[in-house]
C-alpha cells in the first residue's frame, strides 16, 4: 500500500513525543502548571513587602512583613545611615531600628530573592521626638506633709512634655500613659469608667500631656510607677513616685465653726437644753463619722456626713459640761487633731420662782388640848412667812419647816395658816373640833 511506509516511520515518533509530554507533566507536579515541591518558602508566589511606604523614627524599632519569592532574602539599603538593615533574611519578619537623624530623610528599602525577583519599600526616617527623662508627679498640697508624692485618698497629676529634635513642643501629640505598678489609678471621662489602668490624652499647646491620679483610701505605704508612651513613635519612659498612708487629718479635713462653741443656761441654776449648733466638715474623703466624749451631754444628728461641704448638729439636754471634743474621721481613717469644743454653762439671770408648796395642806386640831404641827414648805422664793388667822399664836420658820402651836384655848373652829414667799401665797386650813 503506498501509506505504509509513512506509517512505519511516523508510529516511533509518535510515542515519543508522547513519553516527552508525560515526563513535562510530571515534572510540573501534574497537569495545573504547579511545582511538584516548594523549595525555601515562598513558593514562587511574587515577592512584596509591607508596608510598602513607612514612616519610621530615629533609634524606634519598626517591623516589615516580606512575603512571596524565595528564600532566603537579601536585604538592600539606599542610605545605610538613616536606615541600616542586615545582609540577610531567612524569615518574613524584618525589623529595622533606623539611624539618627537631623532631618526628615528618604530612604530605599529593597528586598531581592533568591530566584532574583526584588521589591522595594520607600521609607522616611524622622527625628526621634523627645521625652522627658521621667514622668512629673505633681501631688495634692494636703499630701505635702507625709514627704511622699502622693497620699491615700487623695490625688495629683503626671505630667510629660513631648518636644522635637530642637526642643520645641509639640501640641495634639498623642500619648498614652499605664499604671505600671502600684495602688493607684487613672482618672478618666469615659462614661461608666471614672477610673482606669489605662488612658491616652494629647499634649497641649507647650507639649504637655497631663493625667490625673487617683489614690484608694486604703493604699498602704509603697513605691507606684507609671509609663508614659508616645503613640506615633512608640517611645516611652517611665516614672516613679511615692505614696504614703496617711492619717493626720488636720491638712486634709476642716470643720467651722473653729473653737469653743458655748451654750448659756436661762439661769444660774439651769444649764441650756434644746439649744442646737451645726458644724460643716470639709475635705478628706466622705463620710466622716461624728463622736465625742461626752456622749450622753448632747444629741447629735446628721452623722454619719456623707460628703464633703455637709453639716451635723448637736443639741443640748440640760446636761451641764465644758470641754465637749469631737472625734471627727474620714473614710481614709484621718482625724482631725484639733476639733472644735463645746460647752454647756449656767445662765446669768436669777431663776425664776417655783410654785409655793405646803405639806400637809390640811390638819385636824383636838379641842381642849394643846396642838403642835409642823408643814414643810417648799418652792416660791426660799424666803418664807407664815401666820395664823386667828393669831392664836405666831408660827416659826426654820429651813423650810413652819411649826404651828394651837394653844387649848384656842382649840375650837377652823383656823388658816396663811404662807407666803415673794407674791405667792398658800393657804392651810387647821380645823378644831
Amino acid at each position: 500500500m503506498p501509506g505504509y511506509p509513512l506509517t512505519t516511520w511516523l508510529r516511533p515518533l509518535l510515542t515519543l513525543v508522547a513519553l516527552a509530554g508525560v515526563l513535562s507533566l510530571a515534572a510540573c507536579g501534574g497537569g495545573n502548571g504547579a511545582p511538584s515541591q516548594v523549595i525555601n518558602g515562598g513558593g514562587g508566589a511574587p515577592l512584596s513587602i509591607t508596608p510598602a511606604t513607612a514612616t519610621a523614627y530615629s533609634g524606634t524599632p519598626f517591623t516589615f512583613l516580606i512575603t512571596g519569592g524565595t528564600r532566603p532574602y537579601a536585604i538592600l539599603t539606599s542610605d545605610q545611615s538613616a536606615l541600616p538593615v542586615v545582609g540577610t533574611l531567612d524569615g518574613d519578619t524584618l525589623v529595622v531600628v533606623p539611624g539618627s537623624v537631623g532631618t526628615d530623610t528618604p530612604a530605599t528599602l529593597t528586598v531581592r530573592d533568591s530566584a532574583g525577583q526584588t521589591t522595594s519599600a520607600a521609607v522616611t526616617v524622622r527625628p526621634a521626638l523627645l521625652l522627658p527623662a521621667s514622668i512629673t508627679i505633681t501631688g495634692n498640697p494636703n499630701c505635702g506633709a507625709s514627704g511622699s508624692d502622693l497620699c491615700s485618698g487623695q490625688d495629683g497629676t503626671a505630667t510629660v512634655q513631648v518636644t522635637g529634635p530642637a526642643g520645641a513642643p509639640l501640641a495634639g501629640r498623642p500619648v498614652r500613659f499605664d499604671v505600671v505598678q502600684g495602688a493607684y489609678s487613672i482618672s478618666s471621662t469615659v462614661p461608666g469608667q471614672p477610673l482606669v489602668q489605662s488612658l491616652t490624652v494629647t499634649t497641649d499647646q507647650n507639649g504637655n500631656a497631663t493625667v490625673r491620679l487617683v489614690v484608694p483610701v486604703n493604699a498602704a505605704t509603697q513605691i507606684a510607677t507609671i509609663r508614659a508612651t508616645d503613640v506615633t513613635d512608640g517611645s516611652s519612659v517611665v516614672g516613679q513616685f511615692t505614696i504614703a498612708q496617711f492619717i493626720n487629718g488636720n491638712t486634709v479635713l476642716s470643720v467651722i465653726p473653729t473653737g469653743v462653741t458655748t451654750f448659756t443656761g436661762p439661769d444660774t441654776a439651769h444649764c441650756s437644753s434644746g439649744s442646737s449648733a451645726t458644724f460643716f466638715v470639709f475635705g478628706g474623703t466622705p463620710p466622716y463619722t461624728i463622736g465625742t466624749n461626752f456622749p450622753g451631754a448632747i444629741s447629735i444628728s446628721g452623722s454619719p456626713v456623707q460628703r464633703s461641704g455637709g453639716a451635723f448638729t448637736i443639741t443640748t439636754n440640760g446636761s451641764c459640761f465644758t470641754g465637749l471634743t469631737f472625734a471627727i474621721t474620714d473614710a481614709a481613717g484621718r482625724t482631725l487633731l484639733t476639733p472644735p469644743t463645746a460647752s454647756n454653762v449656767f445662765g446669768t439671770a436669777a431663776p425664776p420662782p417655783t410654785t409655793l408648796a405646803v405639806t400637809p395642806s390640811s390638819q385636824s386640831c383636838q379641842a381642849g388640848v394643846t396642838n403642835n404641827f409642823d408643814f414643810l414648805v417648799t418652792g416660791g422664793t426660799g424666803e418664807f412667812n407664815a401666820i395664823l388667822d386667828p393669831a392664836v399664836s405666831q408660827p416659826t420658820v426654820t429651813d423650810g419647816v413652819i411649826h404651828v402651836t394651837i394653844p387649848s384655848a384656842s382649840a375650837t373652829g377652823t383656823i388658816t395658816l396663811r404662807v407666803s414667799s415673794g407674791d405667792q401665797i398658800k393657804n392651810v386650813t387647821i380645823t378644831c373640833q
